[in-house]
């Protein structure tokens, strides 16, 4: 299977490929998927983070659903705000933007179930292994982490910000340990948008719903 954009990666590997159904709690995932558009956003140099804020770089449109309208709310901003806000800001729209491109990619699909009541819709994987194939590289990886590229590392930093190592490994401390090492090795602004994560993630788990 190709490798996804980061976001689409993030999303599989928090569901279920069978029943769509999401391994996390909402806000918490939805802080991980917000934190994933925004490091899509700096691994195609689109942005940057300079004493903590987040800098445009780049304003050009690329044509690519995702990262265009992730980039042109924060252009819409004249003042730069830290990592935290734009995940904070961007999180309940990060479903919205990314699981269309999943489902114009043919990764999952819509089934709608219809009850007495009322009707469900869930997203379940069009082919399971391909949803599964992002989670499978993580377990692979951790034996065999000389062959660690970029992008596989920032989704090892987001796993481990959310809490999902259980759903990597069952070793779930020497899967934290590994998943550390992998994120060790990016760049600082990428290690910053993780950090961001796990900070909103955190916060959220324990927040009360309103």
């Amino acid at each position: 299977m190709r490798q996804l954009p980061l976001a689409d990666e993030f999303y599989l590997v928090s569901h279920d490929e069978y029943t769509g159904k999401c391994h996390l709690n909402a806000r918490v995932f939805e802080s991980g998927l917000a934190g994933a558009v925004v490091a899509e956003l700096a691994i195609r140099e689109r942005i940057t983070v300079v004493n903590g804020l987040v800098t445009v770089v780049d304003l050009r449109p690329h044509r690519e659903r995702v990262s265009d309208a992730a980039l042109a709310e924060i252009v819409k901003e004249r003042a730069e705000h830290p990592v935290r806000s734009w995940v904070e800001y961007l999180r309940k729209d990060a479903l919205e933007m990314v699981r269309p491109r999943l489902v114009e990619a043919g990764i999952i699909h819509r089934v709608e179930s219809r009850g007495m009541l009322r009707s469900t819709v869930r997203y379940p994987a069009v082919d399971r292994n391909d949803a599964a194939a992002p989670r499978a590289r993580l377990r692979y990886m951790l034996d065999h982490p000389e062959l660690l590229d970029a992008p596989t590392a920032v989704l090892a930093g987001l796993v481990l910000a959310v809490g999902m190592t259980d759903l990597i490994a069952v070793r779930g401390r020497e899967a934290r340990e590994g998943l550390g090492r992998f994120a060790a090795t990016l760049p600082d602004v990428l290690k910053e948008i993780i950090t961001a994560v796990e900070l909103v993630a955190a916060t959220l788990a324990v927040a009360p719903k309103l």
